[in-house]
């Protein structure tokens, strides 16, 4: 789908730049490798893991949706209120982008804050420098469930953070807000939940 995208410019471009550049930084940190290592132990499924903590390779494991919800299963079976997710294995996009609404609700209801969350498309179209909010939110998400002492732990490193570090100025985000309000618009009459939408750039920083 990304191979569609019309290239960006102005200021979008160089949003798109820096969240490029955030993402090696997240790789350079050992970020994924640890959110693929929880995920993959949380799941407890030989035969079915995610082998590279390449960010391709997560997208390609993750974009469906139906993975995270049995993680979000996993990680809420022990908090009252935390309701089940009822996924689907359909592939098409309404059902990929239903489970993947599902799971940022959800989520939210753990104890991820809702700054953290990613787009739905941030996950299902799989571009790179969207994609670091994907890696920002599974972070956080994994440092909630060890606040919680899940078992097993997550290992990445850093603290949930207490305050929201933009990165952007406010007319950067205002720029990239307008780049994509067609495309959401059009989704909206084509495809499922939007939930946890927020203008990108605007994610948590990780701490160390």
């Amino acid at each position: 789908m990304s191979n569609f995208r019309a290239s960006k410019s102005g200021l979008a471009a160089d949003i798109e730049k820096k969240l490029e550049a955030k993402l090696d930084e997240l790789e350079e940190e050992g970020v994924p490798q640890a959110i693929v290592d929880w995920i993959n132990a949380v799941l407890d499924d030989q035969a079915d893991v995610c082998e590279s903590a390449h960010w391709k390779d997560i997208h390609e494991f993750l974009k469906d949706g139906s993975r995270l919800c049995r993680v979000m299963n996993a990680v809420g079976d022990s908090e009252d209120g935390i309701p089940q997710i009822k996924c689907s294995r359909n592939q098409s996009a309404f059902f990929c982008m239903d489970n993947i609404g599902k799971f940022l609700k959800t989520a939210e209801a753990y104890g991820v804050k809702r700054n953290d969350l990613f787009q739905t498309s941030d996950l299902y179209e799989g571009v790179k420098g969207p994609f670091v909010n994907v890696l920002t939110m599974l972070h956080a998400l994994g440092l909630v469930s060890k606040s919680k002492y899940y078992l097993p732990e997550y290992c990445g490193r850093g603290a949930l953070a207490q305050e929201n570090k933009r990165g952007f100025t406010d007319d950067e985000i205002r720029a990239q807000s307008a780049s994509v309000l067609p495309k959401q618009s059009a989704a909206s009459h084509g495809l499922a939940s939007q939930a946890g939408m927020r203008a990108p750039g605007t994610g948590r920083h990780i701490a160390d």
